[in-house]
């Protein structure tokens, strides 16, 4: 199990920069989804279907990531891991809630002025 405690100084801040990177990759992304849906069916960016939306294709997205990513060392491993389709952990579903919250707003925002 991975534990925090045991990690060094510089470990740590490359952890915080490694999600402050995740975070801001998926606020971009979040925002071109948000905008693309927009642009083909007139709902604002705060609108729930359109956040609901984006939030899943960038769950499914990272779903099938996920899964290609374990087909990927299945294959080139000695095929003892077998690639089974699983359900994010809780981290990627709530990193993509906040990035998605957060592109909704700054895209509303930007929409007002």
């Amino acid at each position: 199990m991975f534990d925090i405690g045991a990690m060094s100084a510089s470990g740590l801040i490359l952890l915080l920069l490694g999600l402050l990177v995740w975070i801001v990759l998926l606020v971009w992304l979040s925002e071109r989804i948000l905008r693309f849906i927009g642009l083909r069916t007139a709902w604002g960016p705060l609108d729930p279907r359109n956040m609901i939306g984006t939030l899943l294709l960038l769950i499914g997205a990272i779903h099938l990531g996920n899964y290609g990513l374990d087909l990927i060392e299945s294959s080139m491993s000695d095929g003892a891991n077998n690639a089974s389709l699983t359900f994010p952990s809780a981290f990627l579903i709530g990193s993509v809630a906040i990035g998605v919250g957060i592109a909704a707003v700054r895209h509303w925002r930007r929409q007002k002025k």
